[in-house]
């Protein structure tokens, strides 16, 4: 027996001189940040501090990056737990967060038998919203505070400016729904549509003010790490498109 336990653990050390040898001990980036409401209606803030100097870990032009994110209702208030599970899918903690889908919706939820999916904005060019560069990106890692407002075109696409901060755009223009097209103002037009052509709407059929709801996370997911990390997801802004 004796001879038995004295094998195991020298089974048990050379897999774990395999795992820490082989494959290196695992660095993890984390930092402080803060999200605030921005100067204007319908502007966001994100500041960040970095005692620990782990922001210049990050690979230049790769982030911090902007995700953008969006959903329409008639309801004043975001619906519940869109937040809630972005964090705990993409999120999760700071050693297994993962990344969104590369697919336009990320994600969906259902409260009170509605569901509700969460989409990428797009622009007249087909904007991919993808790591590692999302919506834009900080031109200096180690300074990536930002501050961006948004607001309704007159042809019902938005307007995203930034505010303050050093970050390179990724689009080309005005942001549409994740299809290219601009955003629909009659609910009239969404209750009698045919199909699913308003996956990113979610309109009763009485009708009623319709509700761009924007939300925000930044992620860092290329350097001198391994983790994929993510900001918690924040409801920036509530835009009425009618």
């Amino acid at each position: 027996m004796k001879m038995r336990n004295h094998i195991l653990r020298m089974v048990s050390v050379f897999f774990l001189v395999l795992v820490l040898g082989g494959c290196g001990i695992m660095t993890v980036f984390s930092v402080n940040y803060s999200y605030h409401q921005g100067n204007s209606a319908n502007s966001g803030r994100f500041l960040f501090s970095d005692p620990d100097n782990r922001l210049s870990w990050i690979t230049k032009s790769t982030g911090p990056s902007l995700l953008l994110c969006y959903l329409v209702t008639t309801e004043f208030e975001p619906p519940a737990g869109i937040a809630t599970k972005f964090n705990s899918e993409f999120k999760k903690s700071i050693t297994d967060g993962r990344m969104i889908p590369s697919d336009s919706k990320i994600l969906s939820v259902t409260s009170e038998s509605e569901t509700y999916s969460l989409y990428k904005f797009s622009d007249s060019n087909d904007l991919s919203q993808n790591s590692p560069y999302f919506l834009a990106t900080a031109t200096n890692p180690t300074s990536p505070d930002l501050e961006f407002s948004l607001s309704l075109n007159a042809d019902n696409t938005l307007q995203f400016t930034i505010v303050s901060g050093s970050y390179l755009l990724h689009t080309s223009g005005s942001l549409t729904r994740f299809n290219g097209l601009p955003f629909e103002t009659e609910s009239s037009t969404i209750i009698n549509s045919s199909g699913n052509d308003y996956p990113d709407y979610v309109v009763p059929n009485t009708g009623g003010t319709l509700h761009l709801h924007v939300y925000a996370a930044m992620n860092v997911s290329e350097g001198d790490f391994n983790n994929i990390f993510w900001t918690s997801l924040e409801h920036v802004a509530y835009i009425t498109l009618n």
